[in-house]
């Protein structure tokens, strides 16, 4: 397959761009500054096909779809903080619909969205969410959740009208070796502390790997949530802590602590113009077990999953051998 792959350079970008490869597909990477494509290997460098462009420039876009089989949109910005969610939103929206717009004039037979399951809505309970579940990102007015909703609407009626075969996937949180993040604080012994609540962890590989299979056998119009283990924050920060032989006890933060801590993060955040150790809007989704079932993903695609005690085992080593930690 001749295939392109937006934000190839980014996290979920660069391990999709090789497996792509490794599957022997003919792959392209729309990269926006030369200094994005240092990101990929010398090696996958040079078995791949570069297109300048940005997607928030319709006109940077212009024939990087044709001839095209499959396209990625993986490219967009995660961010959680108050300040950054204006460019946040547009980014997503009017990026998608420029790439929906450009992928509609070609003969492309699958585009698949990356979306996130924030998309899906946020579970009142512990019981998990799946793909029909009631969006509720506008209620609780959680920026990110609503900007990848929009984006998704975008995918969605083009391929109502027939203009497009589009098909959205919704990964969970993603955790593996070549994004330590939060993973690298807490094995340095910098971060004890997790707030209230769990989540859902998937493997950057898994994640990857569920694209593909998106693309190779999903429904057209359907949503596939591509998730791992549901479990609490500081059982997930424990683990790490373990694994990394900090010797650290983690302990839990009520949500009451973790909104001030938020909203003492935001100020400073936005005076220096990045986001806050702890958004506003993630501090505001503690307490919650935001858990998530993969199951149709499982059934439809072939879609599984690493046990999370093997991705923390790989990223701790990958942050090792290149003195990270």
């Amino acid at each position: 397959m001749r295939v392109l792959v937006t934000g190839g350079t980014g996290f979920v970008g660069r391990h999709l761009v090789c497996q792509l490869l490794d599957q022997g597909h003919e792959v392209t990477v729309l990269y926006r500054r030369e200094s994005r494509r240092e990101r990929l290997s010398e090696q996958i460098r040079k078995e791949v096909r570069f297109v300048k462009g940005d997607i928030m420039e319709p006109e940077s876009l212009q024939g990087c779809t044709r001839g095209m089989d499959w396209v990625f949109h993986t490219a967009g910005e995660v961010a959680w903080a108050r300040s950054l969610r204006q460019r946040m939103t547009r980014g997503h929206v009017k990026g998608t619909e420029h790439m929906v717009a450009e992928a509609s004039r070609s003969d492309v037979s699958r585009f698949v969205l990356t979306s996130s399951a924030a998309a899906i809505g946020f579970s009142m309970s512990t019981q998990p969410a799946i793909e029909s579940f009631p969006f509720n990102g506008y209620h609780l007015n959680i920026g990110y959740a609503i900007a990848k909703w929009e984006a998704e609407q975008r995918v969605l009626q083009a391929t109502d009208d027939g203009r497009l075969p589009g098909i959205v996937v919704n990964p969970t949180v993603i955790v593996g070796e070549s994004h330590p993040g939060f993973v690298r604080q807490v094995a340095k012994g910098q971060l004890n502390i997790a707030p209230d609540g769990g989540v859902n962890f998937v493997d950057v590989i898994d994640a990857a790997e569920g694209h593909l299979l998106a693309a190779a056998k999903g429904r057209i119009r359907e949503r596939y949530i591509l998730g791992g283990a549901n479990l609490p924050l500081r059982e997930f920060f424990q683990m790490v802590a373990d694994q990394a032989g900090t010797g650290q006890r983690i302990r839990s933060i009520p949500r009451w602590a973790a909104l001030g801590a938020a909203a003492v993060g935001e100020v400073t955040a936005r005076w220096k113009g990045k986001e806050a150790p702890l958004a506003w809007d993630l501090a505001r989704l503690s307490g919650r077990d935001i858990y998530y079932d993969s199951g149709k993903a499982e059934r439809e695609l072939g879609y599984r999953w690493r046990p999370l005690k093997e991705t923390i085992r790989d990223s701790i080593r990958w942050m090792r051998e290149r003195g990270r930690l």
